[in-house]
């Protein structure tokens, strides 16, 4: 019977960026048996580890705050949870922050509300900046994407960009995003990209945070309650 709830934010390096999120499991799943701790496994013929991720990182994108709920079959103090667990894992794939929440709190998945990213881009800043300006002036952007077995999608790209601005760095262009990711509409930064900039390919991707939607009804009931489901 589970006992615990544990959602950590964790950090996936450049160095691993081309690793899998089916690797990314294996290793967090690894790593938490490796220290000992009483991680729990659905039922059934082919038992999974209740290790559950707010949205699996593309290939080839650098995290910096990923979000994952483990779950455990006996109470641990968040203090050796946190000990015990940086003792297996690496720089490349370690914890940035741990805190406890409810058994009944939604998972990340469903919670998910926008992706936050940071983007290099290999185009001068002033016309970086002048793209940025001409897309957000716009109400509507239409746009329509190849998907597998040769059916497309067709939607308005402007309503999946809550913020995008442009800096200068190293010479080129930062572009900073928050983008919506939620159950209606999830918006890629590769998009945003060969909207403004086409023909052109970041350099680097990295997701920076990911925003989890606290307001919903499972999680306001245990707020009032004023405690962790027993």
């Amino acid at each position: 019977m589970t006992a615990q709830r544990f959602r950590v934010w964790f950090g996936k390096g450049e160095r691993v960026r081309h690793i899998s999120h089916l690797d990314v499991l294996r290793y967090w799943e690894r790593a938490i048996r490796r220290a000992g701790l009483p991680l729990s496994y659905s039922q059934g013929f082919t038992p999974h580890p209740k290790i559950a991720f707010a949205a699996p990182l593309p290939l080839g994108f650098v995290g910096e705050a990923e979000v994952m709920d483990v779950t455990l079959d006996k109470r641990v103090p968040i203090e050796e949870f946190r000990a015990r667990l940086a003792e297996e894992t690496t720089a490349d794939l370690d914890c940035r922050q741990i805190a406890e929440v409810a058994l009944s709190t939604p998972p990340p998945q469903a919670a998910l509300s926008l992706a936050d990213y940071r983007l290099e881009l290999a185009v001068p800043l002033g016309a970086a900046q002048q793209a940025v300006a001409t897309f957000l002036a716009r109400d509507q952007y239409p746009w329509s994407e190849e998907r597998r077995e040769g059916k497309s999608r067709s939607y308005d790209l402007r309503s999946g960009v809550v913020a995008l601005a442009a800096e200068a760095t190293n010479g080129g262009t930062r572009l900073c995003l928050r983008l919506r990711a939620d159950q209606e509409l999830t918006t890629r930064p590769e998009q945003v990209v060969a909207a403004l900039f086409p023909g052109t390919e970041p350099e680097l991707v990295t997701r920076t945070g990911l925003v989890l939607d606290e307001r919903s009804p499972a999680h306001e009931a245990w707020r009032r309650h004023g405690r962790f489901q027993e």
